[in-house]
């Protein structure tokens, strides 16, 4: 079972030799191993080797052609009822290197658990020992990209998936009162060689961006995962289901392997296609030497046919698994209104927000129409197939009553409470101004003292009619 796949561009004046010797430095420092360094000196002074100690396995093989410098490796190892196999291939044309990793984990018992999957230490093995090469305008590192306030242009081309990048983008928007939900630069190192990791400077720059997205930018602190060549987006919340950042980190690193694991891979990042290239040179040398060593030119083009037999079966694979994928989208999105409404220029500010709001503008309307009428029969079926398992509106109405029941002013603890719930608050004269999610459609005042027990309650219900 293919457990973890990516694609990145290395430095292009890396050397074959280079990237083996990397190899080596990651099989012999692994604490895990019993094969040193000496043991694999083999794999860099042959063009095919093979190396083997108890239950681990490395294979070797280098080949070129007037295209291409090709070279792959092939580490298998069984520990008690899994067998592990890591394929690391490099791939070096006159114009860019890239480096293709592929884990695969298989049980050899029907009871035996597959392990979580992980991101391989192979992944910083290579990039710290090749380096991150530019993949369309970014280059591939361990650190996020904080756009400049000029960057509006790079940044729409990213969100529209045209900047020519073959890693996904992970977006993180500002919040409306500035920072980020999370340490980015700690997810950038977790997602390096997966995935991009891009930052915007503020709320400014996003209300600028929207206008050329057509709103299809996350904001507001939200972070969405954006595909190349307009393969769509995945937006994640604080919030909901992700009750920390630690959380929020975690399903975003998670929505990012599984995707890249039904990526069809760069056919020249593939062992297959390096078995195929070699197999290809030695029929090319035996011919030019007049060989006639009918025995080995037959198993050698047998070899290249099986290379190629290969290929095919993993494309067919890969072909499969996309079909699947797109099956579990289109089932995904025949629970949903399929195109139905247009958002038009407003947008959650917390997860589900616009579709509460319609639900219970439905729900409402559905008691105005005509007992068993076809419209009550249609706004019946809309909130039968829409229903949550918790209203935040509701929730936001009660939050917001709690919080300034009996208030007589703005304490330290209020006000924390209030931010929290997307409230930036300033002082105005003898006034408390708020403004919700940084939008001045929707600023209040409330006075830093009361004398009526009753207005802190009254403000609430004032606010949460007009908000939630």
């Amino acid at each position: 079972m293919l457990s973890f796949a990516t694609e990145f561009s290395v430095d292009a004046n890396r050397t074959t030799a280079d990237f083996l010797h990397a190899m080596v430095t990651w099989i012999s420092g692994s604490p895990h191993t019993s094969l040193a360094a000496d043991r694999l000196q083999e794999i860099q002074q042959k063009d095919e080797a093979s190396v083997q100690s108890g239950n681990e396995k490395v294979q070797s093989l280098v080949s070129s052609s007037t295209d291409v410098d090709l070279a792959g490796i092939r580490y298998s190892r069984h520990d008690d009822d899994l067998e592990w196999l890591t394929t690391v291939v490099f791939s070096r044309t006159s114009s860019d290197a890239w480096v293709g990793i592929r884990v695969e984990c298989e049980s050899q018992h029907a009871a035996a658990r597959l392990p979580s999957a992980k991101k391989p230490v192979v992944v910083r093995t290579v990039l710290d020992s090749l380096g991150g090469a530019a993949d369309g305008p970014l280059p591939i590192r361990d650190q996020a990209h904080i756009l400049a306030h000029a960057d509006i242009d790079l940044a729409a081309k990213l969100i529209r998936g045209d900047a020519g990048c073959r890693l996904p983008i992970v977006y993180v928007s500002a919040q409306f009162q500035g920072g980020h939900l999370l340490d980015v630069n700690r997810l950038a190192a977790d997602l390096s060689g997966m995935a991009h990791v891009v930052v915007e400077p503020n709320r400014p720059f996003s209300v600028r961006l929207q206008l050329e997205v057509d709103s299809e930018n996350v904001y507001g602190g939200t972070i969405g995962i954006y595909w190349p060549e307009g393969g769509g987006r995945r937006a994640f919340f604080l919030g909901g289901e992700y009750s920390t950042p630690g959380h929020l980190a975690v399903a975003i690193k998670d929505e990012v392997r599984a995707a890249l694991l039904n990526r069809r891979p760069i056919a020249r990042c593939t062992w297959a296609y390096v078995r195929e290239t070699a197999s290809r040179q030695a029929i090319h040398s035996l011919k030019a030497s007049g060989s006639k060593a009918l025995e080995d030119y037959v198993k050698t083009f047998d070899q290249e046919i099986e290379a190629k037999d290969q290929r095919l079966e993993d494309a067919e694979k890969e072909i499969q698994r996309l079909h699947n994928e797109l099956r579990k989208y289109e089932a995904r999105a025949g629970t949903t209104s399929g195109g139905l409404l247009r958002l038009g220029r407003e947008r959650d500010v917390y997860p589900n927000e616009v579709l509460c709001i319609l639900l219970d503008a439905i729900e409402d309307a559905a008691t105005r129409v005509p007992q068993d009428s076809r419209r009550q029969h249609v706004l019946a079926s809309v909130l039968e197939a829409n229903k949550l398992d918790g209203n935040p509106l509701e929730g936001h109405r009660e939050q917001l009553k709690k919080m300034l029941r009996g208030m007589t002013t703005i304490d330290g603890k209020m006000r924390r409470e209030l931010e929290d719930m997307g409230f930036s608050i300033s002082e105005d004269g003898k006034h408390f101004k708020l403004v919700f999610k940084g939008d001045d459609r929707y600023t209040y005042t409330l006075p830093k003292s009361g004398s009526d027990w009753r207005g802190g309650l009254n403000a609430a219900s004032d606010i949460a009619r007009l908000l939630f």
